[in-house]
């Protein structure tokens, strides 16, 4: 099958988005679709773009002239990739709102890839749209709570397909030195490490892991992601005799195995109110990467109990799930796992089928099967 994939204009920064697509992309293409990614991207960042992202060469860029900064950059992307478009296709596929709108009244078999509620009066429009053309061929939603609250005051529809995000199995396979890596981060003690992942904006909970390393100088905690500057702010706010927490800031999405070698347990600490940029609630609909990126690290897993988590991972078998608003509760989870080593290895293995289900490649079957 020929597939179009309209990807994102958001190159090489800290956003999952962009993972989403290189990993959707060679997914594909590993299943055996001829695939082209339309990218705004200059010639020369082409190799950059396979490396980055960690991906087989097994799929063309095609390249576009767009914008990859400014407020309105996927709205341009979404109108200048309708003119990249060609013929004899089998598939198009994208997560561009605007894209998916315009091309519906010209094109065929599109499968658009919802990820949040509609943010605004066009997003709404364009969901009617999708629902209602012929030209839409599936609407895939990342979650559960995603679907939910898109399509709350509509009927169900057989377009409608469930398809939380995935993992690259091949990336854990890797055995790590990990006393090398705990050098080359400069982590210079053998006490457990407790791992968060992710961005470290309001309501993820790292005010939460910094009461956590007062209260439990045992153990190491270990935070990374986020920017310079929202690194440096945390490091403000904390008290100066906690030396048992590391903030490592951004790490490229490639290295981030080597993070879950030295790691023993991870840590999802989100508020129940926690958000994505532009301050929306993501607690109903979330499918962050990560989880399934824990999941088969084989680390055991520490989460809040809200619906997005509980939607994928299962308390006492494949994770613990606590009160998001209860530091004992997560202190009394870590202590758990870390002092029962058979509830560890049970957890551990639980964690490891489960992501196996969870493959970027089981993703794309089920999105297009040949």
């Amino acid at each position: 099958m020929k597939i179009i994939y309209v990807g994102s204009p958001e190159l090489f920064g800290t956003g999952a988005s962009s993972i989403h697509v290189a990993k959707m992309v060679e997914a594909f293409a590993d299943n055996g679709h001829d695939v082209d990614l339309i990218l705004p991207i200059k010639k020369e960042e082409i190799n950059k773009f396979y490396d980055y992202y960690s991906v087989k060469r097994n799929f063309n860029i095609k390249r576009k002239f767009g914008f990859r900064a400014g407020s309105l950059r996927h709205f341009l992307h979404g109108i200048l990739s309708i003119f990249s478009i060609y013929p004899n296709y089998d598939f198009i596929v994208t997560r561009n709102i605007t894209f998916a709108y315009i091309a519906s009244f010209f094109f065929k078999n599109i499968i658009i890839d919802i990820h949040h509620p509609p943010i605004n009066l066009f997003s709404k429009i364009a969901i009617r749209r999708f629902i209602n053309s012929k030209n839409i061929l599936k609407i895939t939603f990342n979650s559960q709570g995603t679907l939910e609250e898109v399509v709350k005051n509509s009927d169900r529809n057989e377009k409608y397909l469930v398809c939380h995000n995935g993992v690259d199995l091949r990336q854990f396979k890797i055995k790590h030195d990990t006393l090398s890596i705990k050098k080359k981060y400069n982590i210079n003690n053998d006490k457990k490490i407790i791992t968060y992942i992710g961005n470290i904006y309001r309501g993820r909970g790292i005010e939460k892991i910094i009461d956590l390393a007062k209260d439990m100088p045992e153990f190491m905690f270990m935070i990374v992601g986020g920017s310079n500057n929202e690194v440096d702010e945390y490091k403000r706010l904390m008290p100066d005799n906690i030396e048992n927490i590391f903030f490592l800031g951004f790490i490229n999405h490639k290295y981030i195995p080597e993070i879950y070698s030295i790691s023993d347990i991870m840590l999802i600490p989100y508020d129940d109110d926690f958000t994505i940029k532009g301050n929306t609630d993501a607690s109903k609909f979330s499918s962050p990467i990560k989880i399934f990126e824990h999941l088969a690290s084989g680390k055991p897993i520490v989460a809040s109990k809200i619906k997005s988590i509980e939607e994928i991972l299962e308390n006492n078998i494949d994770s613990i799930l606590v009160n998001a608003e209860s530091l004992l509760s997560y202190k009394q989870a870590i202590k758990k796992i870390l002092y029962d080593n058979k509830m560890y290895d049970e957890i551990s293995k639980k964690a490891l089928l489960k992501s196996k289900k969870h493959s970027w490649k089981k993703r794309a079957e089920k999105i297009i099967s040949i």
